[in-house]
């Protein structure tokens, strides 16, 4: 699972997910928290279509938290103000650095399918309830709305 993946599941997922994760590991490895958690603010850049340019929508504020495992740092980043959540990222990210892996991330790595899938599943039938209301346009039978229009 790549670590973009991983760090989906995790943040989609409710918090406690993570908390539990990363007391699991903190049970088996020595952490070091290099960074405590702290609160900053991140710049929203956004494209705008029309001149394919770049500009700056806004602030939003973020969570973020460094930790060391050995050798190996963890980064843990999170919107909002959930110094937890961000610590707990940050753990989980530094395991997975680790270069023989521990005998504790196959359980993590377990946990974080399951949650996947969870996710999965929730948005298949959040997706099939909206799907019941979708109208398409170009099914529909009748006039051409835009002839009658030029017509009048």
């Amino acid at each position: 699972m790549s670590r973009r993946a991983r760090t989906e599941i995790l943040v989609e997922s409710p918090a406690a997910l993570a908390h539990d994760l990363a007391r699991a590991i903190e049970a088996e490895l020595p952490v070091r928290v290099v960074v405590p958690p702290r609160q900053g603010l991140v710049m929203n850049q956004v494209r705008e279509t029309a001149r394919n340019s770049r500009f700056y929508l806004g602030e939003a504020l973020m969570s973020e938290c460094r930790v060391r495992i050995g050798d190996v740092e963890g980064l843990g980043v999170v919107l909002g103000a959930d110094d937890e959540l961000a610590r707990s990222l940050a753990v989980i990210d530094a395991a997975y650095a680790i270069g023989p892996a521990p005998a504790v991330i196959d359980e993590v790595e377990r946990r974080i399918e399951a949650a996947g899938n969870q996710l999965e599943r929730e948005r298949a039938r959040e997706n099939a309830r909206i799907m019941g209301s979708r109208v398409s346009f170009d099914e529909m039978g009748g006039q051409d709305m835009s002839v009658q229009a030029v017509v009048k």
